[in-house]
């Protein structure tokens, strides 16, 4: 699978709930969020990043979705352009625009970075 297959399966099944998306992540990957996320930080190791940071984050939102629109083949990183979309727990629509880039090695996950401006999701949680 190319790296940009491996990008695409995460997004796929994360979104359905199928955690064959863990077999897609190195063990000791680094989640980088902006700071302004709610929980945002770096996170290390796949359980710190699926049993810690995402169930915190998610729990601030009624709903959270993360749209891919175009996905930009880097070699060993992959951007993924899209968008967020949800309601927060405050029942406040949000909609904003992000980039993510991933850095993948021997066909896993070790790293993802994201940008966008997470005020606009803070400010739905007040």
């Amino acid at each position: 699978m190319s790296n940009l297959q491996i990008i695409k399966e995460f997004y796929d099944s994360f979104r359905n709930k199928d955690k064959k998306y863990l077999d897609l992540c190195h063990d000791e990957i680094q989640w980088i969020t902006t700071e302004d996320m709610p929980n945002g930080g770096k996170y290390v190791g796949v359980k710190a990043v699926f049993e810690d940071y995402f169930p915190k984050m998610l729990s601030n939102f009624k709903e959270f979705h993360a749209i891919p629109e175009r996905f930009l083949d880097f070699k060993d990183h992959i951007m993924v352009i899209g968008k967020y979309k949800g309601i927060s727990i405050k029942d406040k629509n949000f909609e904003v625009q992000f980039s993510h880039v991933y850095l993948l090695q021997e066909n896993k996950i070790v790293q993802f970075r994201q940008f966008t401006d997470a005020k606009v999701i803070s400010d739905s949680l007040k």
